[in-house]
């Protein structure tokens, strides 16, 4: 049986460890939660945002706050270092804080129906991707959790069953994870082909998501580097006026104004590969960051197509992907023979068309147990 649970941070399954590739994330923000909390009055609780008071509920900070303190406060833009950047951020997370608030008191109300929505399947072997994609899409987005063992497998799985599913149609697999040839929007020499030129551009290093790459190219479908590195240094040099670090980079890259950036500059591959081949399916490879419905600057709503958002993750993710997964616990047969069996899949679907895949995020979410 399935249903809305509401507790305090318990996930879909319990959420008893935080990511070992950031082992000090959580005692930082819990101190930081714990300063929030002692500020506002009885209702709110305040906080400064750049040169801003802001104030939160305390219902929705004693839900979500860590949540908040993760996807949010601690994205902040270091003023010194990144000038009117950081302005640019802070106004970003003031109206994402804003939506969140909007999006929680929607939840409460319709949580009960959001329930019935939802279809859960758990597989051991393959999931029939044909039984759960739409005929009629135009593109594709597949946003994953970065580093984290066994989706990647996974995701080349889906890769590879795509031509059978769309017998007729040509594919492109668009990504983040191959840098952009930054010279025009689209040419037909920015596409890769083959293994050997993934390497090379990949500077023979491997990632878990080359292994995606690789199946792609192996399958007939054209790969396109998405992320512009090169403008991002400039950008950076630009705005900062001096020499950027590694750490700059990544600072600005995870930022909502470097999204928000990011995303605007992967809107311009992705319209002209479009405009060079209008029937093609366009398969689009990121974080899910970038392409959740829920996510201010989302792909979906700037590219304004017929789309489909996957999701993979792993249990303990599901929180950071949407906190909102906090309150839906898979109970009874379903949740057994997930928790049960280390290669069980459990996808989650929902049952026709519905406006709440939009606060949820994707349309479909296959979450797998992480292959350490």
């Amino acid at each position: 049986m399935k249903k809305i649970i509401l507790m305090l941070f318990c996930s879909i399954f319990p959420l008893t460890s935080w990511p070992q590739s950031n082992p000090i994330i959580k005692p930082a923000l819990s101190s930081s939660f714990q300063r929030f909390l002692q500020h506002g009055g009885a209702d709110y609780a305040a906080f400064d945002l750049g040169n801003v008071r802001l104030q939160i509920p305390r219902a929705v900070m004693a839900a979500h706050g860590q949540d908040l303190m993760i996807s949010h406060i601690g994205l902040q833009l270091d003023p010194v270092v990144y000038t009117n950047l950081s302005n640019k951020n802070n106004a970003h997370i003031l109206h994402s804080l804003q939506r969140f608030i909007k999006d929680y008191n929607f939840f409460q109300t319709h949580k009960d129906q959001i329930a019935t929505c939802f279809e859960s399947r758990v597989f051991e072997k393959n999931i029939p991707y044909a039984s759960y994609l739409p005929k009629e899409v135009n593109t594709l987005y597949i946003g994953e959790v970065h580093q984290v063992p066994g989706l990647a497998g996974e995701v080349a799985k889906l890769i590879r069953s795509l031509p059978k599913i769309y017998p007729n149609r040509r594919i492109y697999l668009a990504t983040e994870f191959l840098p952009a040839a930054e010279r025009v929007p689209f040419a037909e020499g920015s596409l890769v082909l083959d293994k050997q030129t993934i390497n090379q551009i990949l500077m023979n290093e491997y990632f878990p998501t080359t292994e995606v790459l690789y199946a792609a190219v192996a399958a007939g479908i054209a790969v396109l580097g998405l992320e512009p590195e090169q403008a991002i240094w400039q950008k950076l040099h630009q705005k900062t006026h001096q020499q950027p670090t590694e750490k700059m980079y990544e600072d600005f890259a995870v930022s909502f104004e470097g999204m928000r950036w990011r995303n605007h500059r992967w809107a311009q591959y992705l319209r002209a590969l479009r405009a060079a081949d209008p029937e093609a399916l366009i398969v689009v490879y990121a974080g899910f960051g970038h392409v959740g419905y829920h996510r201010d600057f989302n792909l979906p709503s700037i590219i304004l197509d017929k789309s489909f958002v996957i999701l993979f993750t792993t249990p303990i993710y599901l929180p950071l992907n949407n906190p909102f997964f906090r309150y839906m616990r898979e109970e009874g047969v379903i949740g057994a023979a997930f928790r049960n069996t280390k290669q069980a899949k459990l996808v989650k679907s929902w049952r026709g068309s519905t406006p709440y895949n939009k606060i949820i995020g994707a349309d479909m979410a296959v979450i797998l147990h992480s292959q350490d």
